[in-house]
């Protein structure tokens, strides 16, 4: 195989090793996102589920009020066709319902309104008969007439200061009744959570959609009828979307990538070899000529043999030994670029595992603080199950972090790491809860001050790291000061153009001499064992360089001040 094929041939293993690496860090993240949607789905059912009980309390609220009406209490005595057409006619257009009932104690209706043809007898929509005048409450449940399906709220009717029970019934009901058509249900799928089907499965639209269900039951407590929900997985569509984006841009970066290294081999390797090669073999020193003036494996090969031609004799042994004096200087170029390559390599793992060793101090020292917590707890039998189940779900918190910090360091360099759109609030809290374990039971509070709808458009979880490495670095110089009630504050706020962030504490500050060097990487404060000065060094790298912002460090009222200043993208 010629040099030239075998160059060929490692760029598209190249190229085929990055593609297959891609597709399965897609694929990893895939069942992740599948496993989130799941869960997202069922908490959109449970948030459904809340939507329909707000959609039914103001029927409920309409038959608590005419069931206390004491004037209703006296028609129901005393019926008068006048008072009803006065004060009941037209509640069902009023109230937006589709049935409206009044019954006396003999369970006869006095009063019937509908919008429906089907709601004109009460009987149709239940047995009036299993109706307790003796308890007190709202009845609820859903029937089907015809093969529609309707919402009751049936109230027993009182005066106000009287008290149901066996020795005093209620002097009738009123039934209110809501019809679920294909309006209501559209109303329902209106508000966003989820597109809406009653009593029909219908198929899903695309792979994106999750559906679910919520069983409408009836007076005996049992299913009637079964409301469908069609929910959009919006996250693995996102990740879908951009995986392909991300894939297709790693293609082009690898394509860039094996034309420039082909263009550097065919320069640098290719051409030089071939010139040297025609040289030999037509016995003529013009192509050597350009490589004459070049110092360096060329340009010594090039005179050598312009003086060989002019010898035979010394042409005759350079040709002898030519073949070996090439390979050993390309062996003794590949030693060279393979001893660099490792050299390279190791100290980038060694500050790769600085970084993470830094990182996961804190949050093994708070696992260790936990489980120590549990032991004790424990030992003086004060552990409960939901105490157990607190600190296990902190541990698994503290373990996912250090999990996602190889990640996060393996990834941070990346230029085509993509941003995402966050809550600023939610990020602080997220990088407070990391702490938890470090800050309980040290006598530390932290305050946050920022809006909860301040939302910015950047590296969401690179600007955790910066709150963590701050808090972190707050808290430690709390404790080693032992400071009285140490304290923390993270404020944040808009100014124009800009999103500023100030995050102080209370410990003591610095000296002025060395504040200009606590961005300085392998700098830190701290004794023997309590850091590597990598911390702020990487939350500086992380506002300059991926988020184009700035940092700033001062002495304010006993403590430091960081001052982060962040642009703010259009988040609209």
């Amino acid at each position: 195989m010629s040099v030239k094929s075998s160059f060929f041939v490692l760029a598209m293993l190249t190229f085929l090793v990055a593609i297959g690496v891609q597709s399965f860090m897609w694929m990893s993240e895939r069942k992740s996102v599948n496993t989130m949607a799941e869960n997202y789905a069922r908490e959109l059912t449970s948030g459904f589920k809340q939507l329909l009980l707000l959609k039914s309390d103001p029927m409920k609220k309409q038959a608590l009020d005419y069931a206390i009406w004491n004037d209703l209490v006296n028609f129901v005595q005393n019926p008068t066709p006048e008072w009803a057409e006065d004060n009941l006619k037209g509640s069902s257009v009023q109230f937006n319902i589709d049935g409206f009932y009044i019954l006396n104690q003999s369970k006869k209706a006095l009063f019937s309104e509908s919008t429906k043809p089907f709601l004109n007898d009460l009987s149709h929509v239940l047995n009036v008969q299993f109706l307790d005048s003796s308890k007190e409450g709202v009845l609820h449940f859903f029937a089907t007439i015809e093969q529609q399906v309707v919402e009751v709220h049936i109230a027993p009717i009182r005066r106000i200061d009287e008290v149901i029970h066996v020795d005093s019934p209620a002097s009738g009901f009123v039934v209110i009744v809501k019809h679920w058509d294909e309006a209501f249900l559209n109303e329902l799928s209106a508000y966003g959570l989820a597109k809406v089907y009653l009593n029909k499965l219908e198929p899903l639209k695309n792979e994106y959609m999750i559906a679910d269900e919520i069983p409408l039951l009836g007076i005996s407590n049992k299913t009637v009828a079964t409301l469908y929900l069609h929910m959009h997985n919006r996250m693995g569509e996102v990740l879908d979307r951009y995986a392909s984006k991300d894939m297709n841009l790693n293609i082009i970066h690898t394509i860039v990538l094996m034309l420039v290294f082909i263009v550097l081999i065919a320069k640098y390797i290719t051409f030089p070899l071939r010139d040297i090669t025609l040289s030999l073999i037509e016995k003529n020193k013009e192509p050597l000529q350009k490589y004459l003036p070049k110092k360096n494996e060329y340009g010594a090969i090039a005179s050598a043999l312009c003086d060989a031609f002019d010898t035979k004799v010394k042409l005759e042994d350079l040709n002898t030994h030519l073949e070996q004096k090439i390979q050993e200087e390309v062996e003794s170029s590949r030693i060279k670029d393979r001893m660099l390559f490792q050299q390279s390599k190791l100290a980038a793992l060694g500050e790769m595992l600085n970084n993470i060793a830094h990182q996961w101090r804190q949050p093994l020292n708070t696992i260790s603080v936990i489980i120590n917590r549990i032991f004790l707890e424990s030992q003086s039998k004060k552990l409960t199950p939901t105490l157990l189940e607190d600190e296990i779900r902190k541990l698994r918190g503290m373990i996912a972090h250090m999990s996602s910090t190889i990640d996060d360091f393996k990834d941070f360099f990346k230029p085509d790491k993509g941003k995402v759109l966050f809550y600023l609030h939610t990020c602080i809290e997220e990088s407070m809860k990391i702490t938890d374990g470090g800050i309980a039971h040290q006598d530390i509070s932290i305050e946050v001050d920022c809006p909860v709808d301040l939302a910015m458009y950047g590296f969401k979880k690179e600007l955790s790291h910066v709150f963590l490495v701050l808090i972190n670095n707050s808290k430690d110089a709390i404790k080693e000061r032992q400071i009285a009630q140490g304290h923390i504050v993270i404020r944040a706020y808009e100014q124009e153009h800009y999103i500023i962030i100030e995050v102080s504490d209370n410990g003591g500050g610095v000296s002025e001499d060395t504040l200009p060097h606590l961005f300085d990487p392998f700098f830190t404060t701290k004794g023997s064992g309590g850091g590597n000065g990598t911390g702020l060094y990487m939350a500086k790298q992380i506002i300059e360089q991926s988020m184009q912002g700035s940092i700033a460090i001062s002495n304010e009222k006993g403590g430091l001040l960081v001052l982060i200043v962040l642009p703010k993208d259009d988040v609209s």
